[in-house]
């Protein structure tokens, strides 16, 4: 009898574990998605496509489309023409990372009940992590696109989607048996060059700063312009497309930003094919390597493409997701490295 109960009772915790591993897996392609709907909405201009948060014009279900609806609307945001195109864009956004936090809710929910299936602390920083998420882009809105809100609410959706693969990866089997504490270190080193690059872009795209400079590897025809302002480049507290006193930004201080994250990319390339090279020498990290060189050189050369053939709207789009991908890559091999034994030796 007590055979029986056990035998039940472990298939039981083995059908628990694989149904959250499946809503684990779901919720990073759709927290992916949601980063790169984000993006298409930013870089399609249709951040304020609604006026307001949570709701478009007044509505929490669909947009203005009616003659008499689209009136209504006008007369209570008449600061905000209704654009109806941008405002289902926003919208689809919204609706989808509203999707994104029920599954995060579940997953944290299924840890905990009927009997805990796994560490709470990543659940309930995931948990807060979406009201923080839901706050900034309620602000995104509320204060028109201010560039600060705009690229802590991309880095948000970045961290989302890591916690989501890095919990992925230590639930999965262990890929790599030993490790050097060098290994580890430069894991997680190069995770955090990663997420500085993902800020920068996120600065350079809310600053609208990505065509400061049209050509490559020059800028402005120039290895550094010489008129570089960095002197409004990077104060935080101001807004959209104006200094701190709010003069207009000049062409000078966008290319002090853009400038800084094209050359970043490079210190990021240089870590990221060093680290991938060493992964490649072990069996058990080679296939590792191979992902993180794979997609960091593809990152690049969008990057590149993007300057060269003038930001098409699906390339940037594409730019974007690249970016949460790499960092995907280096999450996964930093936890996938931290849960292997610590050796001192180097080979």
């Amino acid at each position: 009898m007590g055979s029986s109960y056990h035998y039940k009772r472990t298939l039981e915790n083995e059908k628990l574990l694989a149904n959250r591993k499946n809503l684990l897996a779901f919720g990073i392609v759709l927290a992916l998605c949601v980063i790169s709907l984000g993006a298409y909405v930013r870089l399609s201009d249709a951040g304020l496509g609604c006026p307001d948060w949570p709701g478009c014009y007044g509505k929490l279900i669909g947009v203005p489309g009616s003659h008499a609806e689209v009136n209504e609307a006008q007369a209570a945001f008449p600061h905000a023409p209704v654009e109806t195109a941008k405002a289902w864009k926003e919208m689809i956004h919204r609706y989808l990372a509203g999707f994104l936090g029920l599954v995060i809710a579940a997953l944290a929910a299924s840890a905990i009940w009927p009997r805990r299936q796994a560490e709470v602390a990543p659940q309930i920083f995931l948990v807060g992590l979406v009201v923080v998420q839901a706050a900034l882009g309620m602000l995104t809105v509320t204060w028109l696109l201010k560039p600060v809100i705009v690229t802590m609410h991309l880095l948000g959706g970045i961290v989302i989607l890591a916690t989501l693969i890095g919990m992925r990866a230590n639930a999965s089997q262990a890929r790599v048996s030993i490790a050097t504490s060098a290994m580890k270190k430069a894991a997680w080193f190069v995770s955090a060059l990663i997420l500085i690059q993902i800020a920068l872009g996120g600065w350079t795209s809310a600053n609208y700063a990505a065509m400061a400079c049209t050509d490559y590897p020059l800028c402005q025809g120039q290895w550094m312009p010489a008129d570089i302002d960095w002197s409004h480049a990077f104060v935080f507290n101001r807004e959209l497309g104006q200094t701190s006193d709010g003069q207009m930004l000049s062409l000078q201080t966008l290319t002090a930003i853009h400038w800084t994250h094209r050359c970043f990319a490079l210190l990021v390339l240089a870590a990221c094919v060093t680290f991938a090279i060493r992964l490649k020498q072990h069996d058990d990290t080679r296939t590792l390597g191979r992902l993180l060189l794979i997609a960091v050189v593809g990152q690049v050369l969008l990057g590149i493409s993007n300057v060269w053939l003038q930001w098409p709207l699906g390339l940037a789009v594409l730019h974007n997701t690249g970016a949460a991908a790499l960092f995907g890559v280096a999450v996964f091999t930093a936890v996938q490295l931290q849960r292997a034994k610590t050796s001192k030796a180097t080979a």
